[in-house]
């Protein structure tokens, strides 16, 4: 595989790593069954954020991608409070949003952060990264209002491991950036396994983070927005389970369909790889409207104190929940579907949209 090196790559917490070291643990099964997963949507048109490119934030946002992949690179092996951990530590804004899915499990701030010096501070030999790169035409940053940004892209990580050795790190990675007193700040980040057919060559990038304080976006609750976006969550849930197994082109499909705002910013990580506006419209026309039989949605839950509704700026809101869905499938008869499911909404036009997703196991 062609690779750069590193010098502007991104990497956040001991990512899906974690998931590979660490022994598994059982998750509760409790559900939250009031609640219904909902999928955003809109057509975007040309004055449309959706369609904005912002390329300041872009730079913006690269530039301290940049800077998060050479303080891990500098830090590597140099202890769990370094100073390098430190500023590590401050490219994120922690708090009551801040959620991490890696691994197969879910952390809070606490979380993240013990993951991330422990990784790159105490489990990375000195000089330990070898690569930072990204695969090759994967990076993306989408920004949206001028002051969140959704960065998604394929790793191509090569770390020295004091236990394991040489690792390659090979990731579908998700990283929500928020503008916070003029610097941009990680509130969420999602790493799941790429499947192998999806890696080819690689490219480098950066990622960011800070300290939120209550006057901060990072703390603001925006109990009007939050409660717009779970009553679109609910319709979207409402619309796939009236329109299972009604067809491709069903006009249940065709509502769902209308809750995602399309376009070139648009990404979806699913099942090891990634797709475009096309290919999710597909996955989920294929799923919902042909593959599952009618009524076949026997369960469209969220595990129970799962569901969080991060909103930013009172028009931006990343959704995140461990999902306990029970599917009547036409192949494989009663499945459970449990996993850790990021669903990044904007608004627009008064309506919230998804325009982004990302979907990975649970850990058993």
């Amino acid at each position: 595989m062609k690779t750069k090196p590193l010098l502007t790559v991104i990497l956040t917490s001991f990512f899906l790593l974690s998931g590979c070291l660490d022994n598994e643990e059982n998750v509760e099964e409790s559900v939250f069954s009031s609640e219904r997963l909902a999928l955003s949507s809109t057509a975007a048109n040309g004055s449309s954020p959706i369609n904005q490119e912002y390329l300041q934030a872009q730079a913006e946002v690269l530039e301290t991608f940049a800077a998060i992949g050479q303080t891990i690179s500098d830090g590597a092996g140099q202890g769990y409070y370094s100073a390098f951990m430190d500023q590590l530590i401050s490219f994120h804004a922690y708090g009551d949003k801040f959620v991490e899915f890696n691994g197969g499990e879910s952390f809070d701030s606490e979380g993240n952060e013990h993951n991330e010096r422990q990784l790159f501070g105490e489990d990375i030999k000195e000089n330990g990264i070898i690569q930072f790169a990204t695969v090759e035409g994967t990076l993306k940053v989408a920004v949206y209002f001028g002051n969140v940004a959704n960065v998604t892209f394929i790793s191509d990580f090569i770390l020295d491991h004091k236990v394991y050795g040489e690792i390659r790190v090979n990731n579908l990675i998700t990283l929500l950036f928020v503008k916070v007193n003029g610097d941009w700040k990680m509130v969420h980040e999602h790493h799941s396994p790429v499947a192998e057919e999806s890696i080819s060559s690689s490219k480098s990038s950066t990622l960011s983070r800070s300290a939120a304080n209550g006057s901060s976006p990072i703390n603001q609750e925006y109990p009007q927005a939050q409660a717009e976006v779970l009553e679109t969550f609910a319709a979207i849930g409402q619309t796939i389970t009236d329109g299972a197994g009604k067809g491709y082109d069903s006009k249940h499909m065709d509502k769902l369909i209308s809750f995602h705002a399309y376009g070139d910013k648009f990404v979806e990580f699913n099942g090891g790889e990634s797709f475009d506006s096309e290919g999710n419209e597909h996955n989920e026309r294929q799923l919902f409207g042909e593959d599952i039989k009618e009524n076949g949605i026997i369960q469209f839950a969220a595990v129970e104190g799962t569901l969080k509704v991060a909103v930013f700026f009172g028009n931006v809101a990343n959704v995140t929940f461990t999902s306990d869905f029970i599917l009547d499938h036409k192949e494989y008869g009663e499945i459970r579907v449990n996993n850790l499911i990021t669903l990044l909404f904007v608004k627009i036009n008064g309506e919230w949209k998804i325009v982004h997703e990302h979907l990975s196991p649970l850990k058993n």
